[in-house]
């Protein structure tokens, strides 16, 4: 009884009138029972007249009544209480009409309530569907917010898909929807929806094979199926779904299978293009192979890098980025070589240039095989990584370390005018902040050779807390750690022992942290001091780092990632990945110096080296020459008494090298390697060549001038169609005349992401 009078009450709050027709008589006790004093109850028996004139003549607008009738509803033409009728609200009491009147449902639609019954078995499922239901609500419209609430999803045929796309990988034998929906009697509309939406229809629609035909209307090299664009907007917002995307990922893998894409592949003709289909990984691959292959083939720049921008929205771009951007740096290595003009007129000539563009070389060299090992796919990406291991080393390496080596040849000592030397360093770039009473930081980076500091410089300056100017030493020779830390450090001069090969500064070993720090206490009055990096990164920031920064006016940070890896014989393949292991830590370092309040920086390096991915060919083993006594060997460098001349080595005596001792040394001419046992061959440096003794100097500032500015942006490529919350553009942008500080005729690219 509660029910139904809790049902009376629900409809009195939307009509005042409420006529209940009870031909067998069975609600007349609820009928007499209902407790709602504001309500009028009338019991009509051959009376409806008089009950027609109370209800008409009633003060009060507003006022309430329920109409109790022990017979059947009469023929409309017979009912006296017609207009009343029509006006209010016909009351029923079966199961079908109260599950309506708790829902807010009119009448009409008591058919949905009858075709899916279990659907209002549930309390929870009809309130949750009252909150759902609209005043223009069709039964389709209704019957979608049922099928909504059984899967626990948004009201939308796409998001239930995705549900039972999930769902279905990890309950392969059943199909969800049939499972969700089978008892409340909503698969067959859910289909129909779906076929509305989509174009699918099937005998026995599944989950499954609506899957297979989504796939492979996705297919560009199936032709039969097609299905309504609808398709490709609903792929696209699962590809995009951060909660979806894996399950997309997993049916790709295996549709691609079933389907044998790949057979397909192979017949593909030459002209023929995937475009930006990527309904399947393996569409990836074979772009890419393709590419590899066209770039072998001599195709333009232009038209590769056509393609890897189309591909960039790829679902699979990320997994296959570092092979595109191996591709893109190799691209950039065959634009360089093909126009450097490797020309070695004076040691001076050659500083230059190699400051002035050359370095450029190393560096493409550097990123493209740091991705091709960071992508890993060594049979795809073959044609690239030989040409580029092949170019770098036969058409530039080699050629610019011969053409060096006949300048070096002709040196009587080692020094390039107009090249600062590296033992002037301190004097030079120090000294001046010392007497300006301006505290400053030394980095010095290990092995971190030029091009890797110039890009480093590149990244700072790229971040608006930085400003960064680079400039250039000629590194010392022998081009090794020991003496290039020594000549960083105040000097005024440096000996060399020939049997050690170790260096004093004045007097002072210049071996290890302790005693170079020494070195600086020494020299700056006991305000300067030298610290590992690994230290300082530890030291706490507000205490011990302030601390630090008050007792001293000049310190000296040492790192060492790119020696310490490429050094060593087991780890030596790995030095281009300790090149970007250096770039985080030294962005580190330089962060933690500037929470300390440390504005002024300089980044510099003890030498730079020569590196190959590849093993070292044996016509760059250069044996040594016949000497009284070797005293100390290394790859590139040897030291030695009675050294006679030898036409495939450079020999210096100690004091044309500016150092103090009785010895003289060799370097191998060119890219030659001393025989020595254990050590490896692919990472060397000690040597003359430009990669090992052109030493950079990066000076960094804390705080600049913001040199943002307004742009023209043009919309170089942007999708047919808005399919997702997330959409990628690709903009090209001119700098605005109003901004002097860019320059009019620049353009770059750049991908950004957009959120609706």
């Amino acid at each position: 009884m509660k029910r139904i009078h809790d049902s009376l009450h629900r409809v009195f709050q939307r009509h005042r009138l409420i006529f209940w027709y009870d031909a067998t008589g069975e609600w007349e006790a609820h009928f007499a029972a209902y407790p709602d004093a504001a309500v009028t109850k009338l019991s009509v028996a051959g009376d409806e007249f008089s009950t027609k004139v109370r209800i008409v003549r009633d003060p009060d607008p507003g006022a309430r009544y329920l109409i109790y009738l022990a017979q059947a509803r009469p023929a409309d033409a017979e009912n006296w209480l017609l207009d009343l009728l029509l006006q209010g609200y016909e009351y029923k009491a079966d199961k079908a009409s109260l599950s309506l009147q708790e829902v807010g449902l009119p009448p009409a639609f008591k058919h949905l309530v009858e075709d899916h019954s279990h659907f209002f078995q549930g309390s929870k499922r009809v309130q949750g569907l009252k909150d759902l239901i609209g005043k223009d609500d069709e039964s389709r419209d209704i019957r979608l917010k049922m099928m909504a609430l059984l899967a626990e999803t948004p009201v939308e045929v796409d998001a239930m898909l995705l549900h039972f796309l999930a769902r279905n990988m990890e309950e392969e034998l059943i199909d969800p929807v049939g499972a969700c929906f089978d008892a409340a009697a909503l698969v067959d509309p859910f289909w129909k929806e779906v076929e509305r939406l989509f174009g699918y229809s099937a005998a026995v629609p599944s989950t499954r094979d609506f899957a297979v035909l989504l796939f492979r209307a996705a297919n560009p090299l199936d032709t039969g199926v097609t299905l309504h664009p609808h398709a490709k907007v609903f792929l696209q917002r699962w590809k995009d779904s951060q909660i979806h995307g894996k399950t997309f990922s997993r049916w790709s893998e295996r549709l691609e299978i079933e389907l044998q894409v790949a057979t397909a592949l192979a017949a593909l003709d030459e002209r023929q293009s995937l475009g930006d289909a990527d309904a399947f990984e393996i569409f990836e691959k074979f772009t890419l192979h393709r590419l590899c292959r066209s770039f072998s083939d001599g195709t333009t720049a232009s038209d590769l890098r056509s393609v890897m921008h189309q591909r960039r929205p790829s679902f699979w771009y990320p997994r296959h980025e570092h092979g595109y951007a191996a591709l893109e740096q190799a691209l950039e290595l065959r634009e360089l070589m093909a126009s450097a003009e490797l020309t070695v007129d004076s040691a001076a000539a050659g500083v230059s240039r190699y400051v002035a563009g050359w370095w450029r070389i190393d560096m493409a060299y550097r990123r493209s095989t740091w991705h091709l090992r960071r992508y890993g796919q060594v049979q795809l990406m073959e044609q690239i990584s030989q040409w580029v291991e092949k170019s770098y080393v036969n058409n530039f390496l080699l050629p610019l370390a011969d053409r060096w080596s006949d300048r070096v040849r002709a040196m009587e000592t080692w020094e390039c005018p107009g090249v600062l030397a590296q033992r002037n360093f301190f004097e030079h770039y120090v000294r001046p902040f010392l007497n300006k009473g301006q505290k400053v930081f030394v980095i010095i980076s290990d092995a971190l050779r030029y091009e890797a500091a110039a890009e480093f410089a590149q990244r700072l300056h790229s971040a608006s807390r930085w400003t960064t100017e680079m400039d250039v030493l000629f590194g010392s020779l022998p081009s090794y750690t020991q003496l290039g830390m020594a000549s960083l450090l105040p000097n005024k001069h440096l000996a060399l022992d020939g049997t050690t090969a170790t260096v004093i500064v004045d007097g002072q070993s210049a071996t290890g942290t302790a005693n170079r720090a020494e070195i600086l206490r020494a020299a700056c009055d006991g305000k300067a001091t030298g610290i590992q990096a690994e230290e300082f990164l530890e030291l706490n920031t507000k205490t011990d780092g302030r601390t630090l920064m008050r007792d001293h006016e000049l310190i000296y940070i040492f790192h060492n990632v790119i020696d310490k890896t490429g050094d060593a014989a087991g780890t030596e393949a790995k030095t281009f990945d300790a090149v970007e292991q250096a770039f985080i830590e030294l962005d580190l370092i330089i962060r933690k110096v500037a929470n300390i309040n440390g504005s002024n920086m300089l980044l510099t390096a003890d030498h730079g080296f020569l590196f190959q991915q590849d093993d070292v060919s044996a016509a760059d083993v250069t044996a040594l020459p016949a000497a009284a006594e070797w005293t100390f060997r290394n790859r590139r460098f040897a030291l030695g008494r009675e050294i006679p001349q030898d036409a495939k080595v450079k020999r210096f005596d100690s004091a044309a090298l500016g150092l103090e001792g009785a010895w003289s040394a060799v370097f191998p001419l060119s890219l030659g390697r001393f025989p020595l046992q254990g050590s490896g061959k692919r990472y060397v440096h000690g040597g003359i060549t430009l990669q090992e003794v052109v030493v950079p100097v990066v000076k960094i500032h804390k705080a600049r001038a913001d040199d943002t500015g307004r742009v023209e942006v043009e919309l170089l490529r942007v999708p047919a169609k808005i399919t997702t919350g997330q959409l990628s553009v690709l903009l090209l942008g001119h700098a605005s005349a109003a901004s002097p500080q860019h320059h009019p005729q620049k353009s770059f690219w750049d991908s950004t992401t957009s959120r609706c």
